[in-house]
């Protein structure tokens, strides 16, 4: 399935600022030890970057499916691998997605 080519790129500040409004990532000094540390700067740096490379993939599918499209490259065997690519990983970034944020209710609706 080849996606448009108008698809805004994702913004890794918004996702910064959403992660760290779930709570519990990022530092802080009101912050009991153990939380915010290392570790979670850590995993958020590589949030980050997979995200960026699922962004990079995809702006690179709608390069090649831009590219068939007006004819300047004719493989379209190199244009579906690129497109079959990205939608596997945005796909799996989704799940990745969908899976934290069914941890963070879960955790939410504990009992203390």
């Amino acid at each position: 399935m080849i996606r448009s080519a108008t698809a805004k790129p994702m913004d890794l500040g918004s996702i910064d600022s959403d992660l760290r409004s779930m709570g519990g990532l990022g530092t802080s000094k009101n912050k009991p030890a153990g939380i915010g540390g290392e570790g979670n700067s850590q995993f958020l740096e590589l949030l980050k970057e997979g995200i960026a490379d699922v962004n990079k993939g995809m702006r690179e599918s709608d390069k090649a499916s831009m590219d068939l499209a007006t004819g300047k490259s004719s493989n379209i065997h190199q244009t579906m691998l690129s497109v079959t690519k990205a939608e596997l990983g945005f796909n799996m970034m989704v799940q990745l997605r969908n899976k934290a944020i069914e941890a963070y209710q879960d955790v939410m609706r504990m009992q203390v």
